[in-house]
């Protein structure tokens, strides 16, 4: 169990690195956007970064999904090379034949979103960009399945460093604004197809398997739906946000959004990524009942001390990073934000029962019943409370799906997760949070140093509270004993 338990920690680690990358390099580009972009422009590249996403998640079909679960099997062998060419080259034909269908209405797309066709290029742009992602998804799952870990994080570091340096060029010297930020990410994508490509190549046949297409289809179509549907919680209310209001409020709740989606990028996306094709290798495993369930308690533990400390610290970083003093209210969203993702976390764990029963139909009815709770309390909380009504709708639809999930997924594979747990870690940090709004008025250092003892006490109030069990505590002295023998033989 503790082997499997660092194996997955290992994992995590390892991808997170390609993910800190990313997130690196959003906090790099903060001074940039907010020095060079008004609230208004940085609302725009909010509307088109979450169009991408969406268009990503349904053009995929999330073939690559199905792919990395048809052949996660150690026993699959050849096969598996027919199935990524039949997937791989079935993606490839979709891409092309949506490409001449939605090209044409470019200029359209610029007048639904914008109400003006100035921005037509940018459309023609996106769906470049979205084209090649959806392609190099293949790469990424291929190389996450075959545990080629240097090489993911190698390919990661590559589109993040070239967007990097083509964002600051082109929005400082070339002064393309918006433009700019997509030209680059389009950039960046063609990039990692084309080195990403030969490994594709070298692990496939040319060997056309229908039935298993169907199948994949059959499997991959209802995550497509729990997918939009999830983005749509999670990025729906800038739409909502900017029927009724402005993309200056658009542009402030993204950016407070980003600064939370540090535990997303850092933790959620890292420990899925490294977590997956771990789980499909252990759900039928004699000890994957107590494998699990010590998972979300650990998993919980990690996500809550790093909401946190994001939380607590939030006001200091956006305060450090903007340029413009417009953005500054941002940190207000955050801990509202950081909250829900504990939330999103706890509900993907949950959700991997229906994944081994391959009874992915009830992800998509699950999310999909969410996405229209949240639509209906976005609607009836924004025109009164703005941005902070879309937070709090966040929150209640992470709830009400994360308790779906662990309901539905319990009649399909039993898990006796250590509930009481979890919520005594969300309530600490609560609890935690709120005793830091009364250092508000503090002078900053004092206020730092006062935060950061919050911090430093959250796992001692879990031992008052009896959160440990006797190993763990003998791992920890261990632990604590090797570090202080170390120094001390220094």
């Amino acid at each position: 169990m503790l082997g499997k338990l660092k194996h997955t920690a290992k994992q995590t680690f390892i991808y997170s690195l390609g993910n800190i990358s990313s997130k690196l390099i959003g906090f790099i580009l903060l001074p940039l956007y907010t020095g060079y972009l008004q609230t208004e422009e940085y609302g725009i590249f909010a509307i088109l970064e979450v169009t991408s996403t969406i268009m990503v998640a349904v053009l995929s079909f999330k073939l690559s999904t199905a792919m990395m679960r048809w052949c996660s099997s150690e026993n699959i062998g050849d096969k598996a090379k027919s199935l990524l060419f039949t997937t791989y080259s079935s993606s490839f034909f979709i891409i092309i034949l949506l490409n001449l269908t939605l090209q044409p209405f470019r200029e359209s797309f610029s007048n639904l979103f914008f109400s003006t066709n100035i921005y037509s290029e940018y459309f023609l742009i996106l769906l470049l960009s979205v084209s090649f992602e959806i392609l190099n998804l293949f790469s990424f799952d291929l190389l996450r399945l075959k545990e080629k870990s240097f090489f993911y994080i190698s390919a990661s570091i590559l589109r993040i460093v070239t967007i990097l340096v083509l964002n600051i060029y082109f929005i400082k010297y070339v002064g393309l604004g918006v433009k700019g930020i997509i030209l680059s990410q389009l950039i960046g994508n063609v990039l990692i197809y084309i080195i990403t490509l030969p490994f594709i190549i070298k692990n496939m046949i040319l060997k056309f398997d229908l039935p298993e297409l169907k199948k994949m289809f059959q499997y991959g179509i209802p995550l497509i739906f729990s997918t939009i549907s999830m983005m749509m919680i999670t990025m729906g209310d800038r739409y909502i946000i900017k029927y009724f209001s402005n993309y200056s409020d658009v542009g402030i709740y993204s950016l407070g959004y980003k600064i939370a989606s540090v535990t997303n990028v850092l933790i959620i996306q890292s420990f899925q990524t490294g977590f997956l094709p771990i789980a499909y290798k252990n759900f039928d495993k004699p000890d994957a009942q107590r494998f699990f369930s010590k998972i979300l308690t650990y998993y919980t533990f990690v996500l809550v001390l790093a909401s946190l400390g994001i939380s607590l610290f939030s006001q200091e970083v956006i305060d450090l990073f903007s340029k413009n003093s417009d953005y500054n209210i941002a940190y207000t969203i955050v801990p509202f934000i950081s909250l829900a993702f504990i939330f999103k976390g706890v509900q993907y764990v949950y959700s991997l029962g229906l994944h081994f029963a391959k009874k992915t139909k009830y992800n998509a009815y699950i999310v999909l019943c969410a996405a229209i709770i949240n639509f209906i309390i976005n609607i009836l909380l924004i025109p009164r409370y703005g941005i902070y009504g879309a937070a709090v709708a966040t929150i209640i639809s992470w709830i009400i799906m994360s308790t779906a999930f662990y309901k539905f997924s319990f009649k399909y594979y039993k898990v006796k997760y250590e509930i009481k747990k979890v919520v005594l870690l969300i309530v600490t940090g609560i609890a935690l949070y709120s005793i830091s709004l009364f250092f508000n008025d503090f002078i900053f250092y004092t206020k730092i140093i006062a935060k950061s003892i919050l911090i430093i006490s959250f796992p001692f109030l879990l031992w008052i509270f009896r959160f440990y069990e006797k190993n763990e505590l003998e791992i920890l002295k261990g632990f604590v004993k090797k570090v202080f023998s170390r120094k001390i033989s220094d």
